[in-house]
């Protein structure tokens, strides 16, 4: 997932002088695109990643620069050269990348957490840094899909749906602005806290996947038992569907293995727009779970993708994988 939930999610934690390491543009191919960001600290500490491991260190030599004038600065670095004095270094990035470093100020800091706070509140951010023609940075500003706006006063209109890509663009025909939308973390609705949902919930968490878990036993479904779920719901079919909140951006997986539990909650999600709805077992237990006839395309059954994967850990990763496919198309499924 993009790493500015790990930054925000440590940025409390922070002390001393930090810098914001963003790229907002690539040519050719990289290994993150744009919009994939980094944490340096003045300890040399860092959160996040931007390539390989090739440009890490000297990114943070010229953090450093950054640190003393506190001024934000866009550096440019080839990766298509392949020899040992490159930055590509054989490691087949092939791509120039302009990354912004940017000192996280007063103001900066108190725009990340309220990002942190819509995104925690499942409300995507669209985030627009200014430059003027010579590329220097003039303003930063947010705007959220629920109305809400900080940061920079912006001199236009925005509106958030209408932009998908992240990227340098030109608004208005106005001077440069990169442009980059934050979306919360997908919600991960498990049904069934057996132990093979262990492996489960442990990946979806790490791969960063806000998982839901749900189950009518509390014997079984319990924060002792799955330390990496978010957040557990007791309860039965019903009384979780009532609770939950389906969207079209949500991933539910049905694996409670107890058919008529299964069934119950399956005749109350089947109708819903889902990004993603996988159920665990053999394609007749579906069939059954579904009253008989085909299965409709948009449901995966078997769930996870075909890797001759064997117990529950392997299982646990076909399915994740699965997801992550889906996630990256993002296109939403359910019943016409």
């Amino acid at each position: 997932m993009d790493d500015i939930f790990q930054i925000l999610s440590k940025l409390s934690l922070i002390k001393g002088k930090s810098v914001l390491a963003t790229i907002i543009h690539v040519e050719g191919s990289a290994y993150k695109k744009e919009g994939s960001c980094m944490l340096i600290a003045d300890d040399g500490s860092q959160i996040g990643l931007l390539s390989a491991g090739c440009l890490e260190e000297d990114l943070r030599w010229k953090a450093e620069q950054v640190f003393l004038d506190g001024t934000a600065r866009i550096f440019t670095y080839d990766m298509k050269d392949e020899t040992d004095l490159a930055w590509g270094q054989g490691a087949g990035c092939n791509g120039i990348l302009h990354i912004l470093l940017e000192p996280i100020n007063q103001l900066l800091m108190e725009n990340l957490f309220m990002l942190k706070t819509c995104l925690d509140e499942g409300d995507s951010v669209l985030q627009i840094k200014q430059f003027d023609n010579d590329f220097n940075l003039v303003s930063t500003s947010f705007f959220s899909e629920k109305g809400k706006a900080f940061g920079d006063k912006c001199p236009h209109s925005i509106e958030v749906n209408d932009f998908i890509q992240s990227g340098l663009m030109t608004i208005e025909n106005l001077s440069p602005a990169f442009i980059h939308l934050f979306k919360p973390k997908p919600r991960l609705i498990l049904f069934g806290a057996g132990e093979d949902a262990k492996p489960l919930v442990h990946i979806a968490d790490y791969i960063g996947f806000h998982v839901i878990l749900c189950d009518w036993r509390p014997s079984h479904c319990n924060k002792a038992n799955f330390p990496n779920a978010h957040t557990i719901i007791q309860g039965f079919p019903q009384e979780i569907y009532e609770k939950i909140k389906l969207t079209q951006h949500d991933f539910v997986v049905i694996m409670s293995h107890h058919f008529q539990r299964d069934k119950e909650f399956l005749s109350l999600i089947k109708n819903d727009k889902l990004s993603f709805l996988g159920i665990l077992g053999p394609k007749k237990r579906t069939v059954r779970l579904l009253g008989g006839g085909d299965i409709p395309q948009w449901i995966s059954s078997p769930v996870g993708m075909d890797i001759g994967s064997k117990g529950a850990e392997e299982i646990a990763i076909s399915i994740v994988a699965e997801m992550i496919k889906v996630l990256r198309k993002r296109t939403t499924v359910g019943s016409p």
